[in-house]
């Protein structure tokens, strides 16, 4: 059996639901799967927990910890103490220390840390951001695992966690990457502005599960109430107070409107105080963090999903919007703004609206337009299905990564 190693910073993180699906795409093809991570976050708070159960995530993680005695003196008997235990390694490591940007005691710790895994068959790295070690060991062949490496979004968009420059930060990595994903060409498009190698990218979306995520049978939705729904991160690139603004807009128009927010953030207080300024607390509630099977349900009980994500200050924008597909595969048409790779996530004016960034007009009125129609409503909502089955959808999206692992 041929083993993955995914190699990530935190795991799980929340709002990360992709990479969770990543794992079980490798599982399920049949891969023995481990998972490197500096930090194990709090498993029982996240909203993946029973597909952590179902296949095993939680005995599947590694802690890359380089158990670095605090001391001096510990930390320079014990680096010795690794390179004279195998000397048969003193060459590679030489030649990894040379090509390191860092010196001093963290190289050694990382190199004989990494031999355990050296049989690996692949490694998959999560984000560009965690290449590091992978990268100088490959480059200095130490490494014979096949690296691919998935680029999200923010580890695009320079400087990233506005510390790191663009200057050369990824030229090791592409020269030594057998395969970069994206998963929209709007990240393609920003890899090869990076210099990327084009030959090495392909565009994988990421996945969706249909068998879960779908219309409930019988519906228990009001006839006279519309519910709006939108889920992800409270915080500014979200955009969810483009969204309430929106509802301001059309309760004043005398329609019949609820609009749900679900997740947790920086930006919780700033919008229930909007909320509040605008006297829509009837109107607007805040589901708080919810489950994947919370999600789910809140989407099946909805009737239109607004994609709020806009450009933040810094110039990020949303590179996919996994929960848009989510809706869609629940049969909710979407009104969303056209940004970043949120066009590729629908098929406008088939299973939604694309509207102009931040422009509440349009936007309000999309949402006015779905919410007078119902014929409209329904008929979006079975395009969009239709859509996620056929572009989304674990079944579509096996082979690729079928192929990719090789």
């Amino acid at each position: 059996m041929k083993r993955i190693l995914f190699k990530i910073q935190k795991f799980p993180q929340l709002s990360e639901t992709f990479i969770v699906n990543q794992m079980v795409i490798a599982i399920k093809l049949g891969y023995e799967v481990r998972i490197l991570t500096e930090e194990i976050c709090d498993i029982n708070q996240n909203a993946n927990q029973e597909i952590f159960e179902e296949f095993g995530l939680k005995e599947k993680l590694i802690l890359e910890d380089y158990e670095i005695p605090v001391t001096k003196l510990r930390r320079t008997l014990k680096a010795v103490g690794l390179i004279l235990k195998r000397p048969d390694l003193l060459g590679a490591f030489l030649k990894f220390y040379h090509n390191c940007d860092r010196k001093g005691f963290l190289p050694i710790y990382q190199f004989y840390f990494y031999t355990s895994f050296y049989n690996y068959d692949i490694i998959h790295i999560q984000f560009g951001t965690n290449k590091s070690p992978v990268d100088v060991l490959k480059k200095t062949g130490f490494l014979k695992s096949r690296i691919i490496t998935s680029f999200h979004g923010h580890d695009l968009h320079f400087p990233i966690n506005n510390m790191i420059p663009a200057k050369g930060y990824y030229d090791d990595l592409f020269k030594i990457a057998d395969i970069l994903v994206c998963n929209t060409p709007f990240l393609k498009r920003k890899l090869k502005v990076l210099n990327a190698p084009e030959q090495k990218i392909r565009i994988v979306p990421v996945t969706v599960n249909t068998r879960y995520f779908k219309p409930v049978v019988e519906s228990t939705k009001k006839n006279d109430e519309v519910k709006l729904i939108t889920i992800g991160r409270l915080d500014e690139l979200k955009g969810q107070a483009y969204g309430i603004k929106a509802v301001d807009i059309l309760i004043k128009k005398g329609l019949n409107v609820k609009y749900i927010l679900a997740g947790t953030g920086e930006y919780q207080e700033k919008l229930k105080k909007l909320v509040g300024d605008l006297g829509l607390n009837q109107s607007v509630y805040f589901k708080g963090r919810v489950s994947q099977s919370q999600v789910c349900r809140l989407l099946q009980e909805s009737d239109i999903f607004l994609m709020t994500s806009v450009t933040n200050d810094v110039g990020m924008q949303e590179s996919q919007g996994l929960v848009t597909a989510e809706a869609q595969a629940c049969g909710l048409p979407i009104v969303a703004f056209d940004t970043g790779g949120v066009k590729y996530t629908l098929i406008n004016g088939k299973t939604g609206f694309l509207c102009k960034e931040k422009d509440l007009k349009d936007f309000s009125s999309k949402i006015e337009m779905l919410i007078k129609d119902s014929v409209l409503r329904e008929e979006m909502g079975i395009n969009a299905r239709k859509f996620i089955e056929e572009e989304y959808s674990e079944v579509s999206v096996m082979d690729k990564w079928k192929e990719i692992y090789g």
